[in-house]
């Protein structure tokens, strides 16, 4: 193992040892089996694969080697693992199956459910399943309950929630909700700040957090949010939540002490691979992060116990390339290597260092001898492939591919690419303006072409220059536009294959669904729409233009609340059978609606009665959007002066050395020189995408009037250049036009 020192505000440091690798996993496919007695041997790990292998592995304490007790195969993937006891249930397909600690499999169904089973959750005799949307429980392998989910399921657990005596079911939803099934039908349900991408039931014993035992329910969004419900009788009680989005999504929690300081710490894994620990002082009641490491690929599940050592609780980590890590803290008391030797040193610590070094030789040379075997065996197998491709030549492969396409704060799309094998490129395709956007995470090479398709808005390559199995990277869209964003993944593989994933850019893509009402402003508009069309018909063409719309509806009246992400506006939709009110402070947000609800009704054959369009305060929001458009348009006109007078301050900067007597203006110019001057070669591009935004508003107010003011649209682009804007003239133009 080698040392990692984890960033954190209490120094401590882990051993890694890298326990063993195979093929990619499946969220929740690693766990650590418990000790029953609280002493005994090292604790073994169960972990299942995609290529359909299940490993039950334990660690040998006299070599340090891993030792493989018994394997189950599947020839589907395995999907989810879950223990009850010393028992390990596993879901491939529509098959469950379970495994006694000796390997023999004693239990096996054929669900025969429409969807693959994606997760388990157990506590015998009952077993929970749940696919994208389907939901069932079977009691003794007998199907006790099925329904579907309103939208994707991304976890499932069973605890009890409802009453003392039974367990609940309780489900992680895409739609920022958490759902919690009693007996066969959905009894309580929470809202989140995001899709839910985990859930875990964290049990505080009596006298860690108060007198009686509490439990709480611990989620993590797809956007990095990390919150927590208190579980009270027969319900929830929000109890806190962390904001650190834009800083991966959160794939696996876990409690337990690793920390050793007598009460369960969280310990976190996100799918940027990042590996976070998170604690809670005395008289707080959110957690802050205590340390963090980072393993480059998503992690899959997370585990802790004696697995190495005999009274140490360690962290066992699955990664999605297959990979299976454990963590050890590093004793604080131990001395460092090079005081071997020294007077100053005890005998019996000269003797413990002494053993600590003759064991990372033991398992330095068991690793080199390892690496021996692997490479006979790539060269047999290269000689082997050579024979059989003289002959032919292997046209395709497909790679399981991890993806996630979500919408940040900052107003862009975080798109997130993983697969088992480095990358070599990824090629980017799309047919809407997009405005590609730096990010800090890849080391890539990013070129772009001008296309001569008029069907291809964006053509660009990322080619990674080292070794990396998972690329990120981050774009702006054009609300208005919708189409496809493609991406074709190139491994870093012979023979050369391309695996294409497509993603849809809805017209209104920068706005993000709020679970409160948030204020709307008085100055709103209100759009009504009648026709001979259904609550179905409506939600779906909703979902095609907003994004988080869950794919099924189950309610007769719905309502929705947005939020633009770079401007601030909002957008109330409700709706029901026949009619729909579209409400917001932005007349271009209407008019998008209105033009992709007309369209895809009349392509359907729908004929919408009505569109009323309530105008008596377009004025008044016209001027609200460009008050809020203000600050974005100066910052870029400005930024012309700034860098301007970035090279007279580097001239005094090399003059004087001290710059201290500069305004403190001068100063913040000075510091952030990099930033300025990157941002004033992007500054034409973003300008021209804030002007689009002015002509678009001055068009859709113009048009909700029933005007065609096209004619005045270079006037408009006039009084948007540096010398001549001023807010005050443009919202006297907007009035007077």
């Amino acid at each position: 193992g080698t040392a990692e020192a984890m960033e954190n505000d209490r120094q401590m440091a882990f051993n890694r040892m890298d326990m063993m690798a195979m093929a990619s996993l499946s969220r929740g496919c690693v766990k650590v089996i418990p000790r029953f007695d609280g002493k005994g041997k090292r604790q073994k790990v169960v972990v299942a694969d995609s290529s359909g292998l299940m490993n039950y592995l334990q660690v040998d304490g006299k070599v340090g080697e891993v030792k493989v007790i018994f394997k189950a195969t599947s020839p589907k993937a395995f999907s989810c693992i879950d223990l009850d006891g010393d028992k390990v249930f596993t879901a491939s397909g529509d098959t469950l199956r379970a495994f006694n600690k000796k390997g023999t499999e004693y239990f096996k169904i054929e669900t025969n459910l429409t969807e693959p089973i994606m997760n388990i959750a157990v506590r015998t005799p009952f077993i929970w399943t749940a696919g994208e949307y389907v939901v069932a429980a079977f009691e003794e392998g007998t199907e006790t309950t099925y329904l579907n989910s309103p939208d994707h399921v991304n976890d499932i657990i069973m605890c009890k929630v409802t009453n003392d005596k039974s367990y609940d079911a309780v489900i992680a939803c895409q739609d920022r909700t958490i759902r919690t099934i009693h007996g066969s039908a959905v009894t309580l349900t929470e809202s989140c700040e995001g899709g839910v991408m985990t859930i875990y039931e964290l049990q505080h014993p009596a006298g860690s957090h108060s007198k009686h035992e509490t439990r709480e329910l611990v989620y993590g969004t797809v956007n990095g949010f990390m919150g927590s419900y208190k579980i009270t009788p027969g319900g929830y009680a929000k109890a806190w939540v962390r904001d650190d989005t834009g800083k991966g999504g959160i794939t696996a929690i876990h409690a337990a002490d690793v920390g050793g300081e007598g009460i369960k710490q969280l310990l976190i894994g996100k799918d940027d691979g990042s590996l976070e620990i998170y604690g809670t002082d005395v008289g707080s009641d959110i957690p802050d992060r205590r340390y963090r490491t980072t393993l480059n690929e998503s992690i899959q599940g997370i585990g802790t116990g004696c697995v190495t050592q005999l009274t140490a609780e360690e962290i066992v980590v699955g990664t999605y390339t297959g990979k299976v890590i454990c963590y050890t803290a590093e004793a604080k008391d131990e001395l460092p290597i090079a005081l071997v030797g020294s007077k100053s040193m005890s005998q019996a610590k000269a003797k413990q260092v002494s053993q600590a070094n003759a064991e990372k030789k033991k398992r330095l040379q068991a690793l080199e001898d390892e690496v021996s075997k692997i490479r006979d065996t790539l060269a047999a197998k290269k000689e082997e492939y050579s024979k059989i491709s003289s002959g032919c030549v292997a046209v395709t492969a497909v790679h399981n591919v991890q993806d996630k396409f979500v919408l940040e704060s900052t107003a862009s799309w975080a798109l997130t690419i993983a697969i088992e094998s480095p990358i070599d490129t990824v090629a980017i395709v799309s047919d809407v303006d997009l405005e590609l956007l730096d990010t800090d995470s890849n080391a890539c090479i990013v070129s772009t072409t001008k296309s001569t398709s008029s069907h291809v808005k964006l053509l660009a390559s990322y080619r990674c220059t080292e070794s990396a199995s998972r690329i990120e990277m981050k774009v702006r869209t054009v609300e208005g536009q919708h189409g496809t964003l493609s991406a074709f993944i190139i491994p870093f593989l012979t023979p050369k294959t391309c695996q294409l994933v497509n993603y849809d850019i809805k017209p209104l893509s920068l706005h993000q669904r709020l679970n409160e009402p948030p204020e709307i402003p008085s100055c709103a508009i209100t759009m009504r729409m009648e026709g001979a069309f259904t609550v179905n018909d409506m939600h779906s063409w909703i979902g095609e233009c907003l994004p988080e719309i869950p794919a099924m509806l189950h309610d007769e009246k719905v309502t929705y609340y947005f939020m633009s992400t770079f401007l601030q506006t909002v957008l109330k939709v409700s709706y029901k059978t026949n009619e729909a009110i579209f409400v917001s402070d932005s007349i271009s947000t209407l008019t998008v609606l209105w033009d992709y609800i007309g369209k895809a009704a009349t392509s359907r054959k729908i004929k919408l009665a009505s569109v009323n369009l309530d105008t008596a305060h377009l004025d008044e929001a016209c001027t609200r959007v460009l008050k809020l458009l203000h600050p974005k348009l100066v910052y870029q006109l400005g930024l012309t002066d700034k860098v301007a007078m970035l090279s007279a301050l580097k001239e005094i900067e090399m003059q004087e050395q001290d710059v201290s007597f500069l305004s403190q203006e001068y100063k913040d110019c000075l510091q952030n020189s990099f930033i300025l001057e990157k941002e004033h070669a992007l500054r034409p591009k973003h300008l021209e995408f804030l002007h689009n935004l002015v002509e678009k508003l001055f068009l859709d107010k113009h048009r909700a009037r029933g005007q065609n003011p096209q004619h005045k649209i270079p006037v408009l682009m006039q009084k948007l250049q540096q010398q001549q804007y001023t807010l005050e003239g443009i919202v006297e133009f907007f009035k007077s036009g």
